[in-house]
Formats: structure tokens, C-alpha cells, sequence
């Protein structure tokens, strides 16, 4: 603790020096991450007590239950809520048609000395201006059990705000090690409190099928669990059953996350063949083991020359689809290495039929394919980047991961197509933090040299990636995602004028004790 106080105060004086952005709300306590657009600080200060309400038109109940629901439990105070109060020591929520220039997920947080107004054009901007709230109050607030001695204090201040872009995102392989429901809840709390709005629940790989699908029960009876030659602990297995997903779509949305499903086509799918071998190439053993072991993965991609594939992968995307309602479904396409199909009499006999000149084409037209069949069902493909590799259709999202290849992003946005970036050099969250400090996280802009002059609106932002094949316990999996998934949040989230780290740096400290609070490990000053 002695050490950390010692680190602030040196990063505070270094930020008085050099008057980074919003230094001085810093040193006031203010803390919010992300940064808002436009924060001004006022005279005075805001106490809640138990004589505050909650003023709320009928539109907005749900939200005012949230904020009750976030404030109650730490402060011991069941905040009435209030249609009709007409003044006093209250907080009040309401839409205004007249904030549409903020969108969806903008808004306004006014803090007096008598009362407390988040207003926003739509329900998602109220939300997110809770988080603004909450992270104004001491740590403290985030208990889950009532604290004494505490005085719920709030600055008195002026913020509006609204999101840089509006996919702000974060990938779990739920493959190799599968995390059971309360983790992804965890998750899902703390990517609120940051102001993320996409989960993309890796659910299929070489390492397992983590999915209940009704029409092919067989995927998580046999494909959820290790070969037991390799003595895995079962926390390290298991799947997800159709009812989990729905509670956890649920819960999800009440917090403006959208949970994008990622099923694996047709590479990264050993563990389809080890349950379907007839979906194969060729005639193979193979046997379902934790990532490392056995053959080398990425090298058994599915017969895409097999009429049974697709009708496979329809039945189970219907399946998905159902499940869930994002506007996105992820259908992979990475690392598809396509030596098989150059042998393969099925693939070979495709490419003929349809003038395909090379695998690269095989591999887009069934990517095409799919696509089709998923627009039927009134959603969107999205696919990491190799999905363009033998043509891309003009509908598709691309997630562009492979760093180096900006002529991807160039190229998609040239036909019109939208772009997550996810590049590896600063996004993937496996990796070590001697390869991608947290600064190098919150140095990432989008728009680099190669691609200013690219069309702003395609780039649908940013996310990051925690691929769970080294670091398989929760523990070791939140040190490598926080705080670095906190400085994604940033810069998904604020103008790049508005970005400094040494104030992030400061405010990024202050964190540390939100995370506390939320029992989330994390590496610290790295």
C-alpha cells in the first residue's frame, strides 16, 4: 500500500508539471473511466443519504431499479423511487428528445448540492450515466454488503459525453478452458462499469464444444470434455446449456452488453471431426486435449467440399441464432490452413463445379454461404480477417487481428465493409506484459498512418482478445485481462484529443480499489 501512495503522489506531481488533459479533476477525485467528453466541476458537493429518492418517469423504472439496486447494498439506503417528487434531496432520470446529437449511448450528468440529473436520449445513455455516478462515489460503493462510516459524497460537476465508437469489445475462448456462468457474470459487470458493450463468447475450438445444440447432443457429450489421458481438473470443462445462455443474454443486456457468439468455421473444428469424423477429409483419429498437447492444432479443417458441412453448420446456427439476438453472429474463418483440401477428391470436385481458381476461394465461397443463410435469418456475418483472403462479400464485418496487414482494413472499407480492430499488438491479452504493457494498450489509435484516409464510419471500433490456452485459472486470467481491458475501455470509448496517459495513470490508480472492491485480481503498474 506504502509503495502505491508513493507511486500516485510521484505520477500526480509529474502530471502538475506537465498539465496533462484534465489534471485537475484528478486531483479533485474525479476518476471516471473512460474519460468524458466534456467534464467541468462546479462548486459544492452532493451527499446521499437516507432521505434521497429516486425521480423517474414510467419509462425509465428499470433504470431507476439498477441505480437503486447499485447504491442499496453499500450504503444501506432503499432509495424510494418516485414519479411525482417535486424537489428535495433526490436523483433524477429522464430522456430528452433534444439530446438525439448525443445517439444512443450519450449523455448528460448534472451534480448540484440538491440533487443529481443523468439525462440522455435513449435508456442506454441513462445507463452508462450511472456508471459515470457510481464512479464518483467513494470505492466503497461497490460493496456488496452494507459500510459504515462512510459518507456518500458526490462532487459537484457538469459532464456530457458520448462513445468515439460504438463497438467497444471483449473476445474469452471459452474452448480451452471453459469459465462457468458467475465468471462470465463478473465479466459482464466489470465491462459495464467500464462502458464495454460487446462480449464475444468463443464457445468452439480444437480444445472443445462449450454449446448445448439440441439436434446434435452428442457435441457436449463427447466434445465438452478432455481425453483422460491428460488428467485435466473438470473446472477446466463443461458447457454451457441453452438455458444458461438465455440467463446470461439476459443479464447482458440489462447492462447494454451485446453477447456476440463465435462458432468456428471451417478451421479451429478437430473437435466437430472427433464427434462427426464423417465431416472430414480423410478418415482421422482424434482425441479432444487441452491446447499444447498432442498434434499440432489448425491443421484439420472441415470438408467444406461435403454437402453434410453446411447442412451441419445450418442446423446449428439455427440453433445459435435462436440463442441469441445480437445483430452479429461470428462464424470464425481464421488459420485455416486448407492443405487437406488440395487432396481432398470432395474439395477438389467443389473448386471445379463452382470456377474456383484456388483454396483461398473454396474457403470465401463457403464463408459466402454461410453468410447467406445467416442474412436469411435477419443477422450479420462477422469473421476475422482471412474471410477476405479469396474474396469478400460486401455485407461482411471483418476483425481485423493479423497486425501488419492494414491492406485488409483498406481493402474492406474500400467496398464498404465495417472493420472491429483487434490487431495482436495491442489487443491480445494472453499475451505477456512485457510484449503489451497496459501503456501500449492506451497508445493504440485506430486511425494510424496507413489509415487515415480510410472512411470513419466503417471502423467500428476496437476489442480485445484473452485466448485461455496458459492461463486457465481465475485468478491468473484477471491479471492478464486487468487493467490493460481498462485502458481498451479508453480508448474505445473517448476522443483521442482527450486522451493523456499520465492522467489515465493517475485515474487508473484509483481503480485498483473499484477492482478490489469487485473481487478481481489484476496486475499492478504494469
Amino acid at each position: 500500500m506504502k509503495i502505491r501512495v508513493f507511486v500516485s503522489l510521484l505520477i500526480l506531481l509529474f502530471s502538475i508539471l506537465n498539465e496533462p488533459v484534465f489534471a485537475g479533476e484528478v486531483q479533485k477525485g474525479i476518476s471516471i473511466v473512460p474519460m468524458p467528453q466534456e467534464l467541468s466541476i462546479l462548486n459544492g458537493t452532493f451527499e446521499l443519504t437516507g432521505k434521497t429518492s429516486i425521480k423517474v418517469g414510467h419509462d425509465l423504472i428499470a433504470k431507476a431499479e439498477q441505480l437503486r439496486a447499485y447504491l442499496s447494498p453499500a450504503s444501506g439506503y432503499l432509495l424510494p423511487i418516485n414519479k411525482k417528487i417535486a424537489g428535495g434531496n433526490l436523483i433524477e432520470l429522464k430522456l430528452l428528445v433534444e439530446l438525439s446529437s448525443l445517439g444512443e449511448e450519450g449523455y448528460k450528468l448534472n451534480i448540484s448540492n440538491k440533487n443529481v440529473l443523468i439525462t440522455a436520449y435513449k435508456p442506454k445513455g441513462i445507463f452508462w450515466g450511472i456508471q459515470s455516478l457510481r464512479q464518483l462515489f467513494p470505492n466503497e460503493i461497490l460493496r456488496e454488503a452494507q459500510v459504515d462510516g462512510v459518507k456518500w459524497i458526490l462532487p459537484c460537476v457538469n459532464i456530457t459525453d458520448k462513445p468515439r465508437f460504438s463497438w467497444r469489445g471483449l473476445m474469452i475462448d471459452y474452448s480451452r478452458t471453459f469459465w462457468n456462468k458467475s465468471h462470465s457474470k463478473k465479466y459482464i459487470d466489470a465491462m459495464a462499469y467500464y462502458k464495454m458493450n460487446k462480449l464475444q463468447m468463443h464457445l468452439t475450438d480444437d480444445q472443445g464444444w462449450r454449446l448445448q445444440i439440441d439436434k446434435y447432443p452428442e457435441l457436449t457429450e463427447k466434445a465438452s470434455k478432455f481425453d483422460t489421458i491428460y488428467h485435466e481438473p473438470k473446472e477446466r470443462e463443461g458447457f454451457y446449456t441453452k438455458d444458461d445462455i438465455r440467463e446470461l443474454v439476459r443479464y447482458a443486456a440489462a447492462r447494454n452488453i451485446d453477447i456476440v457468439p463465435e462458432i468456428e468455421i471451417p478451421g479451429h473444428s478437430s473437435e466437430v471431426q472427433y464427434v462427426f469424423p464423417g465431416l472430414s477429409c480423410i478418415d482421422d483419429t482424434i482425441v479432444i486435449h487441452p491446447d499444447g498437447y498432442g498434434y499440432k492444432v489448425n491443421t484439420r479443417e472441415l470438408c467444406v467440399g461435403k454437402e453434410a458441412t453446411f447442412e451441419f453448420f445450418k442446423n446449428v446456427l439455427s440453433e445459435v441464432i435462436e440463442l441469441f439476438p445480437s445483430r452479429y453472429i461470428h462464424t470464425g474463418g481464421d488459420e485455416c490452413s486448407k492443405e487437406r483440401w488440395k487432396k481432398c477428391p470432395f474439395d477438389q470436385k467443389r473448386m471445379k463445379d463452382e470456377g474456383l481458381k484456388d483454396e483461398n476461394e473454396l474457403q470465401s465461397w463457403f464463408v459466402r454461404r454461410i453468410e447467406k443463410f445467416v442474412n436469411s435469418k435477419g443477422r450479420k456475418l462477422i469473421g476475422w480477417d482471412e474471410i477476405s483472403q479469396g474474396g469478400l462479400s460486401k455485407s461482411a464485418t471483418v476483425m481485423y487481428w493479423r497486425t501488419g496487414n492494414e491492406a485488409i482494413v483498406l481493402g474492406a472499407v474500400k467496398q464498404g465493409n465495417d472493420v472491429v480492430m483487434n490487431p495482436t499488438s495491442h489487443f491480445y491479452f494472453d499475451y505477456p506484459y512485457e510484449t503489451i504493457p497496459t501503456q501500449k494498450v492506451y497508445s493504440y489509435e485506430p486511425f494510424s498512418d496507413k489509415l487515415k484516409d480510410v472512411n470513419p464510419e466503417h471502423i467500428l471500433g476496437v476489442q480485445s482478445c484473452f485466448w485461455s490456452h496458459i492461463d486457465r485459472t481465475e485468478p491468473r486470467m484477471d491479471r492478464q485481462v486487468f487493467p490493460r481491458i481498462i485502458a481498451l475501455a479508453e480508448v474505445g470509448w473517448t476522443e483521442s484529443q482527450n486522451r493523456n496517459w499520465d492522467n489515465f495513470s493517475l485515474r487508473l490508480n484509483h481503480q485498483y480499489k473499484s477492482l478490489d472492491m469487485m473481487d478481481i485480481y489484476y496486475m499492478e503498474n504494469k
